[in-house]
């Protein structure tokens, strides 16, 4: 133990007491969008850090991105830009407003799914979709 004890009491799941004044909701929001993008692509928050260079050289922890993931930090906006390019998307996706994560319905979930195994690029299947004929035109009975 140190020559002078901290009094850090735990919150449960919120971290001490003293990280509360570095934790920000939006932090927390594009945070947890970290942590979704390096899981999805199965990366360790190793594998992230070693992707993400510090603009003076070298690179950022592991213990850097777990606070960021967890909102306990407010970082610069070059190291938004510099995960978003690591995580090969735009800044845009990951700062911008939550709505652009909003969950997809069983069917578009399926339609994406069979759209990826056939090799058709969403924008293309619109077009074809577009291109096909008009339903015909029932006419009706010439009165006679």
């Amino acid at each position: 133990m140190g020559r002078h004890p901290a009094n850090v009491m735990s919150q449960g799941d919120m971290g001490p007491r003293w990280s509360a004044r570095y934790r920000l909701e939006w932090g927390e929001i594009v945070g947890g969008r970290v942590r979704r993008l390096r899981l999805a692509r199965g990366w360790r928050l190793h594998d992230l850090s070693g992707r993400v260079p510090k603009p003076e050289g070298g690179w950022y922890s592991p213990g850097y991105f777990s606070r960021l993931e967890r909102g306990w930090t407010t970082p610069s906006m070059y190291v938004y830009i510099a995960t978003a390019q690591a995580l090969e998307i735009a800044p845009g996706k990951l700062l911008g407003e939550e709505q652009l994560e909003q969950e997809l319905t069983p069917e578009q979930a399926l339609l994406l799914r069979f759209l990826q195994r056939a090799g058709i690029e969403p924008e293309e299947a619109i077009a074809r979709l577009t291109m096909l004929d008009p339903p015909p035109v029932e006419q009706a009975p010439r009165a006679g």
